[in-house]
């Protein structure tokens, strides 16, 4: 899977251009606030229609404009395909090769990136959302029918919260469990098998990039287990009395976690920013590896300012893996001995130099 080529217009400072990529290695230079990052954002954009970095699609488009566009031109084992996204202050649409897709979510699965930038960092730093985030992205690129369950438990998990703020609302909320209890017991079962998957290929990736110096653990944490699997439903009774005072559910699977450590240590509390990186890099290389069985080929890897706050003998093992696949990494200044086509990003215009 290789990116052919990245137009915009309106895209936050990004002038009105179509860049050409290449394979291998691309890379972005140049000073801040010129546009390399945008760039990376509008290429992820494609990926699953929505930003890695807002939730307000309103904050991409360009000032004093009314709406944005990019289209992303592909190749995927010598097709070649495009998808185009129009977004403007209310509205979304997405074409898969001209065509209009019914719903945004539709165009998960058709191309494949993996994301990072130093707010990647937020998966060790911020809290129990930013990491299921993660883990559903990847699902979602991987499995349809994991994309339904989650969108279906999440209207479901709406309309339980929205009755527990009515009055005695006990049997309309009892009605809903059974279903929260079905949909609830398939994701905590994919979240689980997926993630025994990932912490391998990713326990394999940091011994490499540390030298066999460090060693990561990755543990899922949720409130479901084998034995309340049995008897969900007994659970979310339970609690009814706990939800009905605070007025959402308090129990389930909208609650799990991941755990990092590093040589049997908390990664959150003792490891440095360095180690914190190199486990999220670790995160995303195995994302690469399992989204490479998903696809047939690997995903393209954006990388955003990777190379600050890693020691020269992690950016070397790091290069290593550059050299599998097509990346576009930015950065102010690059000096490694590989073999790559560089970029000017000066004023929001990407020139090949």
């Amino acid at each position: 899977m290789r990116i052919v080529s990245l137009g915009v217009k309106n895209f936050r400072n990004l002038k009105t251009q179509t860049i050409q990529f290449f394979d291998g290695l691309n890379v972005l230079c140049g000073k801040n606030a010129q546009g390399k990052t945008n760039t990376l954002e509008a290429i992820y954009l494609s990926t699953i229609g929505k930003s890695p970095k807002t939730r307000r699609d309103g904050e991409m488009i360009s000032f004093s404009h009314g709406h944005l566009e990019t289209l992303l031109k592909f190749e995927h084992f010598g097709n070649t395909k495009t998808i185009k996204l129009d977004i403007n202050h209310k509205q979304k649409s997405v074409f898969l090769n001209d065509n209009k897709l019914k719903k945004l979510s539709d165009v998960i699965g058709n191309f494949g990136s993996v994301y990072f930038s130093p707010e990647e960092l937020n998966l060790i730093k911020a809290g129990p959302s930013t990491r299921r985030r993660f883990l559903d992205i990847i699902l979602c690129q991987q499995d349809k029918a994991y994309l339904k369950d989650l969108q279906t438990f999440q209207r479901i998990i709406m309309q339980r919260n929205a009755l527990l703020k009515k009055e005695n609302p006990q049997k309309e909320v009892f009605v809903w469990n059974k279903s929260l209890c079905e949909i609830s017991k398939r994701i905590f079962k994919k979240r689980k098998s997926f993630l025994k998957i990932l912490s391998e290929m990713a326990k394999d990736i940091h011994k490499k990039l540390t030298e066999n110096k460090e060693e990561l653990e990755i543990s899922y944490v949720s409130e479901l287990n084998e034995q309340n699997l049995l008897n969900l439903e007994s659970e979310f009774e339970r609690t009814f009395e706990k939800d009905l005072v605070l007025g959402y559910t308090t129990f389930g699977i909208q609650n799990d976690d991941l755990n990092f450590k590093i040589n049997k240590k908390d990664v959150k509390k003792h490891a440095s920013q360095g180690q914190q990186r190199t486990v999220v890099l670790s995160l995303k290389l195995a994302e690469m590896e399992i989204l490479k069985k998903e696809y047939g080929d690997y995903p393209v890897l954006l990388l955003d300012d990777v190379l600050s706050e890693l020691d020269a003998a992690r950016r070397e093992k790091l290069c290593d893996y550059l050299n599998l696949f097509q990346c576009i990494l930015t950065c102010t200044e690059f000096d490694l001995n590989l073999k790559h086509q560089k970029f000017l990003v000066e004023d929001g215009l990407v020139t090949k130099i």
